[in-house]
């Protein structure tokens, strides 16, 4: 459980539509699309269901009555919800928010202050917190095969994040100031909807993870950027609606955006290292006894497949 104080007088709810993609997760997404109505009444709320089957309007229309649904007919990924709910949308700012995240107080006017104080920037992260309030690591930088590299190997990790051989997302990052980043994790981030309209939208060949990311490289290309704003707050659980099962979605969007980035042969250099890292992860996990070592093994395991494609 936990209490939403409503915001009173929000001065830019007005201009701001929030998407949310769902997939079977009723409950979560139900509690971030009601933060969103208690934090920031005036902004808009589309839920976008990518045919969870599960009933989520009927649960909608009784818990957040002022949340829309539209359906997907069938789940084509993240990226694609996305662009269906902005095609479904007409504000000038849209916070694209995974179903396990939920906006603390002020978080909408942060994030839309922060935008707006930033003309050269396409979008605005927040600072994202664990659901005990301590801090979730989520500056990024953009991957390269070397990145790849560091994180796979463990070379991120045994540095503790340090160049140079910190990795994409394995990284020792100031999250206190306000400033500009090279890149975030995408669980919420507000967007200048011209920007997304001049980028035409999220890529749909990403089916489930590094979509942002490969948004956030398209738009610095053209000199268009991104700004950390740790006065805005949202709780993110993660893993609610893919966990170790979709794991190799990761590895398989990572090879994806280094042909898409880097080319053909950064493409191989980084499938061998994911492979790699997953198969030495794996067998490490062959001597870890219990439930624990059955779900490492299970990650891995979609790691590899993932790595492969």
């Amino acid at each position: 459980m936990f209490l939403i104080l409503a915001s009173v007088g929000s001065p830019w709810g007005h201009r701001v539509s929030a998407v949310i993609v769902h997939y079977r997760t009723p409950s979560e997404t139900a509690r971030a699309a009601r933060a969103v109505a208690e934090t920031s009444p005036d902004t808009e709320i589309l839920v976008v269901d990518n045919a969870s089957g599960d009933g989520i309007a009927a649960r909608l229309a009784t818990d957040v009555p002022a949340a829309r649904v539209v359906l997907e007919p069938s789940n084509r990924g993240f990226g694609a919800a996305c662009n269906r709910g902005a095609r479904e949308t007409t504000r000038p700012y849209l916070l694209f928010l995974n179903s396990d995240a939920y906006v603390r107080p002020g978080a909408v006017d942060a994030l839309a202050a922060a935008l707006e104080a930033s003309p050269g920037a396409a979008a605005a992260a927040p600072r994202l917190s664990n659901p005990d309030g301590s801090l979730q690591p989520s500056i990024q930088r953009l991957p390269s095969p070397w990145r790849i590299f560091c994180e796979s190997s463990g070379l991120a990790f045994l540095s503790g994040g340090r160049p140079p051989f910190a990795g994409h997302s394995a990284t020792r990052e100031d999250h206190s100031r306000p400033r500009a980043v090279e890149a975030v994790k995408g669980a919420a981030l507000l967007v200048r909807r011209s920007d997304l309209e001049d980028a035409n939208g999220f890529d749909e060949n990403f089916f489930l993870y590094a979509e942002e990311t490969d948004l956030l490289a398209r738009w610095r290309l053209v000199g268009r950027g991104l700004v950390f704003e740790p006065r805005a707050e949202v709780v993110h659980e993660g893993g609610a609606s893919a966990g170790d099962r979709l794991f190799g979605e990761l590895q398989a969007s990572l090879v994806r955006y280094a042909a898409k980035h880097h080319g053909r042969v950064a493409a191989i250099v980084s499938r061998v290292s994911l492979s790699a890292g997953a198969a030495l992860r794996y067998a490490i996990a062959l001597l870890t006894p219990g439930e624990r070592g059955r779900a490492r093994r299970a990650r891995y395991r979609a790691a590899l497949s993932g790595a492969a494609r």
